[in-house]
């Protein structure tokens, strides 16, 4: 796991860089932004950070005439701790003009990144399920006699099924208001492990069974009627549209747990909704999309540029990402689209033409046009 966590960058970006006039992004190490001042940005490739962290350019300077994907003209520069670079931070503008700022911002960052490090390295676990969970997803290397060992002092029963869940909420609201409404719902366990992160999120990890069969056939159902039953233990001034829960992958090992903390972190980052549920097996998707980079997509998709008007590429996305929503039924996606059902088939048919692809009957072409629609999103 990267050591540049998206709640901290953003963190840094909110209390230092939101009055300011230039915008500010912050990579990790595999280019993706993590954090801005401008929201739309997060989750995008920027190639110029992931070619500095891969060493195939010098210099983070990117001047008016140089194009790259998903960066604009400014200064990025390496964000370095111990030694090693962990991410890249950029203040976009004329970099004759920002140079001096983004050196200030890095510094800024750094001292940040290496303070919050530090405190959470000294801060005290207030039991052992919190030493416990902490071990499990913030250690650099796991040693897996260590986390049994910790596991059998809890009485941890390692057999059950668990899920991480991320649970994000109003600032105003006490986390420890929330965590007692969790521990009052009737179906919670005492199995059930719950700690507080560095940005103070919640996470929970949340018991969904002891059979493996049950508990994947109903993870979704024990969480939703879980957290239905929580909102009815809340305080009566906290409101559930301000409580968002963003649920990883189904675990069994603790050695994976981290695994289903990276999954829910990553559902954050794509997810605008701050609020009700939201489950990663429904991004798995989005999420495997964006390990291959939008420069992956770029090697397979760019004569397709050439082909397509910029209005004809606004089109297509637009159309898919409908379609895609209703598996391709053509009803439904009219009525979504509010045209006439003949207004969607003329528009496919010209895409269908175009590329000689049938999506709606062939599953290969559908892919093909999804993985297409994406790509043009993404430009």
């Amino acid at each position: 796991m990267s050591i540049l966590e998206p709640a901290l960058a953003q963190k840094f970006i909110d209390k230092t860089a939101k009055h300011l006039e230039y915008n500010i992004n912050i990579m990790n190490d595999k280019g993706t932004i993590i954090a801005s001042k401008d929201s739309t940005r997060i989750g995008t490739f920027h190639e110029v950070a992931y070619r500095m962290l891969n060493g195939t350019i010098e210099t983070g300077v990117v001047n008016e005439s140089q194009k790259y994907i998903g960066t604009k003209p400014g200064v990025n520069l390496f964000i370095d701790y111990k030694n090693n670079h962990v991410g890249v931070i950029c203040v976009t503008g004329n970099p004759e003009n920002v140079h001096a700022f983004a050196q200030l911002v890095k510094i800024s960052m750094e001292a940040m990144l290496e303070y919050e490090l530090q405190m959470e390295g000294d801060r005290r676990r207030e039991n052992k399920a919190e030493r416990f969970l902490h071990y499990l997803l913030y250690e650099d290397k796991i040693d897996l006699s260590i986390g049994n060992k910790m596991a059998e002092e809890l009485n941890f029963n390692r057999d059950l099924i668990r899920v991480c869940i991320i649970i994000k909420y109003n600032k105003d609201y006490s986390s420890k208001k929330i965590i007692n409404a969790l521990n009052s719902v009737e179906s919670w366990s005492y199995q059930d492990l719950v700690t507080v992160a560095r940005n103070d999120d919640i996470i929970l990890f949340k018991v969904i069974g002891d059979k493996m069969s049950n508990g994947i056939r109903d993870y979704k159902n024990i969480i939703t009627e879980f957290i239905n039953h929580f909102y009815e233990k809340l305080p009566k001034e906290y409101e559930i549209n301000k409580i968002g829960f963003f649920v990883g992958s189904i675990q069994k090992n603790i050695d994976k747990y981290r695994c289903s903390y990276i999954h829910a972190q990553e559902l954050i980052i794509r997810t605008k909704e701050i609020s009700g549920i939201h489950f990663f097996n429904n991004n798995i998707l989005n999420y495997y999309r964006s390990l291959a980079t939008i420069k992956a997509y770029d090697e397979v998709f760019n004569v397709y540029d050439e082909l397509f008007s910029d209005e004809e590429k606004k089109m297509l996305v637009e159309l898919v990402k409908t379609l895609y929503k209703n598996n391709y039924n053509i009803v439904y996606s009219a009525k979504e689209l509010y045209i006439h059902r003949n207004t969607l088939l003329f528009r496919l048919n010209k895409f269908k033409e175009m590329l000689n692809i049938d999506p709606v009957s062939n599953a290969d072409d559908r892919e093909f046009l999804n993985e297409l629609a994406y790509y043009f999103s993404k430009k």
